[in-house]
């Protein structure tokens, strides 16, 4: 176990790991990659319970960190945390890089902690591997996509309805609006048997709701028909502490719905977003499951670029 004085330790192992998130951006370089890892290292072992597990076998290392989630387990009601990285050179056997594995779960395990969730590079086949002999299970697999700050201008959009800048008197209509575009939606939550199916149901409107307060979102776009009547929204958070440590600002996308008899409103609102970070010379990133076709080609017609695949998985330590 790795104390917080020994963040540096953990960044000179997690250097060496091929499949960082940020490797294909084109905009931070490896230095700025490396000090926006140390300073993410530093924020984990710093925090309310946060670790990291280090293992070596001659010069191959790894190292696996991790949290409880304080959050998530009041919400679901289930005392929850996280495996935020697991980090080795493909050198390392299998067994020694298991091993850590072990070790950090058995950390959680210790601090109460029953329900785990990681993510994993999709590139990243031996750990997923792993990861699922250690008990884990696959319940989503997401693709990003990205637009450069520098490069392509975003395309105009066809808008539906009038874009503007959310307002506190949108709060009502965007959490009605989001429970019913969510209503019978199968994300992670509901394919996870450990949870509470009436949680997992309330989690987007309670997303919604912190997005309006300001506390999931730091930006919120709407579409409405001119009289107040809303036809979708969109929102943005800023990524820290990478924006800071690595130069460039990244906004990646938060919750978003539409009305079901309008989804082509998403475009414009995307849109709106996008060249709003595009002129203040920031990057942007946003998310949605693999299968999700509808919404891949609203992105790439936006002017993102496909970036990135994760795989999200489940653990629950009996």
């Amino acid at each position: 176990m790795l104390t917080p004085d020994e963040a540096p330790l953990a960044v000179s192992i997690a250097a060496r790991y091929p499949y960082k998130p940020y490797r294909h951006h084109r905009v931070w370089s490896r230095a700025r990659q490396l000090a926006i890892q140390q300073v993410e290292l530093e924020r984990t072992l710093a925090g309310t319970g946060g670790f990291a597990v280090a293992t070596a076998s001659d010069e191959a290392e790894a190292v696996v960190t991790g949290r409880p989630l304080m959050w998530d387990s009041e919400f679901f009601g289930v005392p929850m945390g996280r495996l935020d990285g697991v980090f080795s050179d493909e050198a390392l056997p299998n067994t020694t890089l298991a091993d850590a594995i072990r070790v950090a779960l058995a950390h959680l395990r210790g601090q109460g902690v029953r329900h785990v969730t990681a993510k994993l590079d999709a590139a990243d086949v031996r750990a997923v591997g792993l990861l699922e002999d250690a008990g884990f299970r696959l319940v989503d697999a997401l693709v990003t996509y990205y637009t450069h700050p520098h490069r392509d201008v975003p395309p105009v959009v066809r808008e539906i309805g009038q874009v503007r800048w959310y307002a506190p008197s949108d709060e009502a209509q965007v959490l009605a609006l989001t429970a019913d575009a969510y209503r019978g939606f199968r994300g992670r939550f509901h394919l996870d048997p450990h949870l509470p199916t009436d949680r997992a149901d309330a989690f987007y409107v309670e997303w919604a709701r912190q997005c309006c307060a300001g506390r999931m979102a730091d930006r919120m776009v709407v579409a409405d028909d001119g009289q107040g009547h809303i036809y979708g929204w969109a929102s943005s958070r800023l990524l820290e502490p990478l924006s800071s440590v690595g130069g460039t600002r990244l906004w990646v996308g938060s919750l978003g719905a539409c009305r079901r008899d309008a989804p082509g409103a998403y475009a414009g609102l995307l849109r709106r977003l996008a060249i709003d970070h595009y002129e203040r010379g920031d990057a942007s990133e946003t998310q949605t499951q693999n299968h999700n076709i509808a919404t891949v080609r609203l992105y790439e017609t936006v002017g993102f670029r496909y970036i990135r695949t994760e795989y999200t998985m489940h653990a629950w330590l009996p």
